[in-house]
């Protein structure tokens, strides 16, 4: 074979180089510097015509391509005049709808209004009927700018918006102004995949099978329930539900065999070898683009194109030129891919896998069926602790177990599960029962892995969880890790793996003992507030469970408390039982140890004490009281509100619930101890608390509103901000700053203020 035509060092450090300007985009621009793109591409360009400054040039090329394609996604956002309005219109089910409980999440795209942005994910709740892809709707919507709460350790849901180039969220208005204009599909690819669906699930025997068949046919995982996803994810094998270079080169193989089966037999004279090759990688770039095109499918593509080529002009392969090419075609096609998790571990999954090729010597006495298990098991453990800095960055998690379970899992999906998908998906055009037969095998292949997946999970610890990791960290992690994975020969790796334990042991330090911090974490329309001290972790209400299935615990409060490494809730107290300060308690109890429990009413199917004055207790130097209800007082609702305090020596904070004007007046005649540096305000800001008495009493530094941005109350209303900041308080809102940080001394009061919003922000986020 010929030497390969493309040079590996130029096209590898010309993707580096742009990847480079595309993070530095990401990390260290908070503003859209909208006026200078055009004078930083002039200036790449006349840095590649100068030998000397190409490098740099290239890098001022990715910045200014990823911030233009950021600029483009950000102008097509929805009009700031139609937030919040009731808007009547013609839109397109654009993608599998995923109903969660209660509520149809969907993708929408507008049908000639140009009031609506061109990509909108907007939920349904209760429709009269189940809305399919494809088809058109006249749906009454209520929309507004893409926005998400902000928590430190927390996903981040407004980043995702953004890399998923949604426009738009919101929700459909019940009535009966919404009604079906159109049945069917429009396009064909949507027609094939939604068939391909609904075969699936006639197939397969489990609701698992139907998931995973689904996602592997057509790349769409909406039949993934959230046990699923987390069960696999436990795992590690949610790999196997993405199309990637697995499944799309499997592809490619199959179509290649049948191809250059078939081109035997006919009579005809030619290169069978290169017409086999060219029928592979159409099917296999077929089925990525069927799937979705996500970007390890568009990587294995590009990746498998040029193999191909190279293979057809019988040129010698180079691996790390063809990565370096896919990672070039795939930045400048789409630069905020690489805003992705699949696009780092795809490129760098095929990255260690190059360089576990590059220094594994085959053993030349073995033959090659013996030495597949053995290169089986190096491999699932290179990747298991080479992808661990992208993994603990994106996910905050080490899965030892991935590699058992990925020895099983790989080898099943490669020669059974993906093959029979794949037939199925392209026989079912042809002969339905044929199709059925075969997607009923692929299914039973799946329930075997899902019974060792439970298994596995039943017998040993799946996951460690991992404290909140940041792009410092992940470097730090990568130094010993590559220390580890470098030869035998190599010395000092022993050492390596204690470095390697001591980050991945790393978490959080306590506050001083005579200090506590607190995080008002943004639950959007709820409460709750973690409070830390150098002995015991204490919660303060449990934020909203959701009608359209999940609780802020599941997506706020477990991940932020598992990203501090927090495993036991020393205590937990319930202000009251409104549901969006009680919803997600049941589902901490179940996630947490959880200590005594305190609550202002009384919560079905919780073991708690009352809440009543008098009550205390200290945790190192930092002293609890709870200052409402008397122990008597038979009050419901709001004023029931567990009302606690919280000191450091002479330094507070006051977490108030939902008292109102009678709760309130009944503490400032009662003489109690007010006086707060910190107070959350009552019940989200509303005119019916916050009284003139009791905000003099308080007298805060800082006063805190935990409310949802555009709330339908308009919390906090005006005249109660005037009232706060009329003593001299400092108001901030998590609608606005996001989750907010304090660390209250006994020696100096207020030592710190975070606000999560403006620590993180970037210039896709919303702004304050």
């Amino acid at each position: 074979m010929e030497a390969a035509g493309v040079a590996p060092q130029p096209v590898v450090k010309s993707c580096f180089l742009l990847l480079a300007g595309g993070l530095a985009a990401q990390l260290t621009t908070p503003a859209l510097p909208s006026d200078c793109l055009s004078l930083l591409f002039v200036a790449s360009l006349c840095g590649l015509a100068l030998p000397r400054s190409r490098a740099p040039a290239i890098v001022l090329a990715g910045f200014a391509m990823f911030m233009t394609a950021g600029t483009d996604v950000m102008a097509g956002r929805l009009d700031a005049r139609f937030e919040g309005d009731s808007m009547l219109a013609a839109v397109r089910i654009a993608d599998f709808p995923k109903r969660t409980g209660d509520a149809v999440a969907m993708t929408l795209e507008p049908v000639d209004d140009p009031r609506l942005p061109a990509r909108m994910r907007v939920s349904w709740f209760d429709p009269p009927v189940e809305p399919f892809i494809g088809e058109v709707w006249e749906l009454e919507l209520r929309l507004r700018r893409p926005r998400g709460t902000i928590n430190p350790g927390v996903f981040d849901y407004e980043s995702w918006l953004f890399r998923e180039k949604y426009h738009a969220t919101g929700y459909v208005v019940t009535g009966k102004r919404n009604r079906l204009l159109w049945s069917g599909t429009a396009s064909n690819v949507d027609a094939f995949r939604d068939r391909f669906a609904r075969r699936a699930r006639i197939a397969a025997g489990s609701d698992t099978a139907a998931a995973v068949l689904t996602a592997i046919g057509t790349g769409a995982r909406h039949l993934v329930s959230r046990e699923q996803w987390d069960r696999f994810a436990a795992s590690g094998t949610t790999h196997l539900m993405a199309i990637s270079g697995l499944h799309v080169g499997l592809a490619a193989l199959a179509a290649f065999v049948v191809a250059f089966g078939i081109a035997g037999l006919m009579p005809c004279r030619g290169n069978h070898y290169v017409a086999a090759l060219a029928v592979g990688a159409l099917c296999a770039v077929t089925y990525a683009l069927v799937s979705g095109f996500g970007v390890p499918a568009r990587r294995a593509s590009i990746m498998l194109l040029a193999a191909t080529l190279a293979l057809a002009r019988r040129r010698q392969l180079a691996g790390p030129a063809i990565v370096g090419l896919a990672g070039l075609v795939v930045f400048v096609t789409d630069p905020i891919a690489t805003l992705t998790p699949g696009f780092h571990l795809s490129f760098g999954a095929v990255a260690l896998l190059l360089w576990l090729a590059q220094r594994q010597a085959p053993v030349a006495e073995r033959p090659r069926w013996r030495e597949a298990p053995r290169q089986l098991v190096i491999m699932q453990v290179f990747l298991l602790f080479g992808l661990l800095p992208l993994t603990a960055l994106f996910f905050q998690r080490f899965t030892p177990l991935a590699t058992p379970v990925n020895l099983v899992a790989v080898p099943l999906f490669s020669l059974v599960t993906v093959p029979l998908t794949v037939a199925a998906l392209i026989v079912g055009e042809v002969s339905e029962t044929a199709s059925l037969a075969l997607l009923r095998l692929a299914a039973h292949s799946v329930d075997g892995l899902d019974a060792v997946i439970r298994l596995a999970l039943g017998t040993v610890p799946a996951t460690w969880t991992l404290p909140r990791f940041n792009g410092g960290a992940a470097l730090l992690l990568l130094l010993p890790l590559t220390w580890v994975l470098l030869p035998r020969s190599w010395p000092g790796r022993q050492l390596a793996v204690l470095g390697i334990v001591g980050i991945l042991s790393w978490k959080p330090p306590p506050p001083p003992p005579d200090c506590f911090d607190a995080w008002t974490l943004d639950v959007g329309q709820g409460l709750a507030v973690a409070v830390q001290t150098s002995r015991e972790v204490v919660l303060y209400d449990t934020g909203m469970a959701w009608r359209g299935g999940g609780s802020a615990v599941e997506q706020v409060i477990g991940p932020f408390l598992e990203s501090r490494g927090v495993s036991v809730v020393d205590r937990l107290v319930i202000s009251h039982a409104d549901l969006d300060h009680s919803g997600g308690a049941s589902v901490l109890h179940e996630r947490f140890d959880v200590g005594p429990t305190l609550v202002g009413e009384a919560l079905p199917g919780t073991e708690a004490w009352q809440c009543a004055l008098g009550q205390s207790w200290w945790s190192g130097a930092i002293r609890f009281d709870v200052l409402h209800p008397d122990a008597g007082e038979a009050a419901r609702g709001n004023n029931a509100s567990c009302v606690l305090r919280v000191s450091a020596g002479a330094h507070a904070m006051l977490l108030t619930g939902d008292i109102e004007a009678r709760a309130e007046r009944s503490l400032v005649q009662a003489e109690t101890q007010l006086g707060a540096d910190v107070v959350i305000v009552p019940h989200h800001g509303s005119t019916t608390s916050s009284s003139v008495p009791f905000v003099d009493s308080v007298s805060p530094v800082v006063a805190i509103v935990s409310a949802s941005y555009g709330n339908r109350w308009g919390f906090p209303k005006e005249a109660i901000v005037d009232r706060w900041q009329a003593v001299g308080a400092e108001l901030l809102n998590t609608a606005t700053s996001g989750a907010v940080y304090l660390r209250v001394c006994a020696a100096e009061g207020i030592a710190e203020v975070r606000e999560e919003r403006h620590d993180r922000q970037r210039f896709w986020h919303a702004g304050p």
